[in-house]
């Protein structure tokens, strides 16, 4: 069962079929939910609801970021200290939700479905000047560095093709920016298999699961180096990461990976390396044992 505010799921994922689907916004919510033996809390709101509806349920919290943008810091280390199974997708979580927890949390990378994100298309068969990123109107994403970085490029390269995905409108009268507003899974694959490089220029994020995909599928990885990209990059290993808000050092490395064969054939072919460790069936095997060992 899951449940949410909304009675439409996202498009980049599809939830198996043999799943309830419940809406909060639902008539008879209440009743419909019935007795459940576990919830898993996926985000600081939905805390919320598991403390006044699931009162005699076993608990779940799977953090996916330091949510302290629409909540007080005091308050989201309440809800790591009530007594949750807490379940991190990162080091740098864990690292500050065990200051407050009662028991260790339990560290679970975010992982890929490596069936659907790889490379379909060589990457030698994709146009040499091209770059994807996702949209994303919050501060903390970044969006305006990596705007930026691609404006300057553009001048540097006429050619470039840049092909953007997200959930918010975005309105951009150049021909060259190419935009997918709610891009289903397989729109990402494919934008991914069209691009050589995917650009990142996030402030601060839990994890950064698009870098990991673009990856997967054979792009060069272009990134600031915040925390959450470290659980999967490493700079001239299998990416090319530079200070955050740094917009010279995004264009320069971009630059790189455009004109040094050499190097990008090395950064995606350890990339391909890379995801292997996080693939879906690993983390989902990890997730069961969790929930099964902390919840009896």
């Amino acid at each position: 069962m899951t449940i949410s505010e909304t009675r439409i799921e996202p498009r980049w994922f599809s939830l198996n079929n043999t799943i309830e689907k419940i809406s909060s916004n639902d008539k008879n919510f209440e009743k419909r939910i019935g007795d459940v033996d576990i919830v898993i809390a996926t985000a600081i709101w939905t805390i919320a609801y598991a403390e006044k509806y699931f009162r005699k349920s076993k608990k779940v919290y799977f953090i996916q970021d330091y949510e302290t943008w629409d909540h007080s810091v005091n308050y989201v280390h309440e809800t790591y200290a009530l007594g949750y199974t807490n379940i991190v997708v990162s080091t740098w979580l864990k690292d500050i939700v065990d200051q407050y927890s009662k028991n260790p949390s339990i560290l679970i990378k975010n992982p890929i479905d490596l069936n659907a994100y790889k490379i379909i298309t060589p990457v030698t068969n994709r146009r040499k000047h091209t770059i994807s990123l996702l949209y994303h109107i919050n501060e903390y994403k970044g969006v305006k560095y990596a705007l930026e970085a691609i404006n300057r490029l553009h001048d540097i390269y006429p050619d470039l093709e840049v092909y953007m995905f997200g959930v918010f409108d975005f309105k951009d009268n150049q021909p060259w920016i190419h935009y997918t507003f709610r891009a289903s899974q397989q729109q990402t694959v494919d934008i991914y298999n069209k691009t050589r490089v995917f650009l990142c220029a996030t402030i601060e994020e839990g994890y950064g699961l698009t870098g990991l995909e673009a990856m997967a599928c054979g792009n060069v990885l272009i990134s600031t180096n915040y925390q959450g990209v470290r659980e999967y990059a490493k700079d001239g290993y299998n990416a090319l990461l530079s200070p955050v808000k740094d917009v010279d050092a995004l264009v320069e490395n971009v630059k790189r990976a455009f004109e040094d064969n050499e190097l990008s054939q090395r950064l995606v072919k350890n990339g391909q390396e890379s995801v292997k460790n996080l693939s879906w069936d690993e983390a989902y095997k990890k997730f069961e044992k969790a929930i099964i060992d902390n919840t009896k």
